[in-house]
């Protein structure tokens, strides 16, 4: 069995090097025979390498230099070695991994030959369905926010909607009572996938920055392979408080993140799949209609990211012109509200 452990990193001095952590972590795993490829990008006065130098007596230890880009390019890297690999896993530089992570990700993989990428117990569990979505509990059906993007979503607790979006059927619908569910919330500080011929050529679109739903379009690959998309109940990691991609602290990376998963349509199409351009349009008029009736700066996000959505799908712009376009609404944002605390984002 052949397995790889990606780990992206970019600035991890600015937190005090928690890398050191993940990879003592790693160095303690039950399960012994595993890659680590590290992508790291450089940043200034940025002493990350040193720190992953610690562990090369102790780990067999990949670095790859991420020489531009963000979250995408840095995924596309481990994407490209997974080839070369049975079973991938990924997590992030502020998580710390349980003794038996890998084994049980091995485990899992083994036990359910139909399921091509999964997702472990995360603590603290992030929180993804925001406001936006909880009213759509009260609206999804009259506009058809629950209908699955294809048939084989039917049963997910999580789906992705014939509009592109990721929505909650069952919100209810934990884990703690099930081996594993079928959900397309993945979240890539604990993901595995089956790798080899299962993944090549699987590229990220960069059309974002904080590369918000990639998980969800590596689901979709998987999916159309006749595999499925799940999480189960073991494969712990502890996500450290801090900020992060997913959990922001600046008003303008909140800001952006909402635009971002609104944006997430846009992925959706760019692989092929086919949007209800009507429900999505009728969906962003709600959405700015709302937000000018409760002033809520979250529900302005929602709007931009879905009009940039829908002008991106009919234009059949290119990934680098919707990100030059989400680049320009953000440093429209960082003169609207400034930079309240500092914005770390890869």
């Amino acid at each position: 069995m052949r397995v790889l452990v990606g780990l992206p990193t970019f600035n991890n001095g600015a937190f005090g090097y928690t890398i050191r952590r993940t990879l003592g972590a790693l160095a303690d795993q039950s399960y012994r025979d595993f890659r680590v490829l590290v992508v790291y990008k450089p940043s200034s006065g940025d002493e990350t390498l040193d720190v992953v130098d610690e562990f090369s007596d102790k780990l067999d230890i990949e670095v790859r230099i991420q020489g531009d880009g963000f979250v995408e390019e840095a995924m596309n890297e481990i994407f490209k070695a997974a080839v070369d690999y049975d079973i991938t896993l990924t997590t992030d530089d502020d998580a710390i991994p349980a003794k038996t992570w890998i084994q049980e990700h091995i485990q899992f993989h083994k036990n359910h030959e139909k399921i091509g990428i999964a997702q472990g117990i995360v603590s603290p569990q992030i929180r993804n369905f925001p406001s936006l979505y909880i009213l759509m509990r009260f609206l999804g059906h009259l506009i058809g926010f629950y209908k699955p993007l294809i048939k084989e979503l039917y049963g997910y607790r999580i789906i992705v909607n014939d509009m592109g979006l990721l929505v909650c059927t069952n919100c209810k619908l934990g884990i703690e009572k099930h081996d594993y569910i079928h959900t397309f919330n993945i979240a890539g500080v604990n993901m595995s996938f089956k790798s080899g011929s299962l993944i090549a050529g699987f590229v990220l679109p960069r059309y974002t920055r904080r590369g918000f739903g990639y998980e969800s379009l590596l689901a979709l690959h998987f999916i159309r392979q006749g595999l499925h998309s799940a999480m189960f109940n073991g494969g712990f990691v502890e996500h450290l408080e801090r900020e992060s991609l997913s959990r922001p602290k600046s008003k303008v990376s909140e800001f952006m993140r909402e635009i971002e998963r609104t944006l997430f349509p846009y992925g959706v199409y760019y692989y092929g799949f086919k949007i209800n351009m009507r429900r999505l349009k009728l969906y962003e008029r709600l959405a700015k209609l709302y937000g000018k009736l409760s002033r809520a700066t979250i529900w302005r996000a929602y709007a931009i990211g879905l009009n940039l959505a829908i002008e991106a799908i009919e234009n059949d712009y290119e990934p680098r012109e919707v990100r030059r376009r989400l680049l320009e609404i953000e440093q429209e944002a960082k003169v609207k509200y400034g930079q309240g605390s500092r914005d770390y984002d890869h």
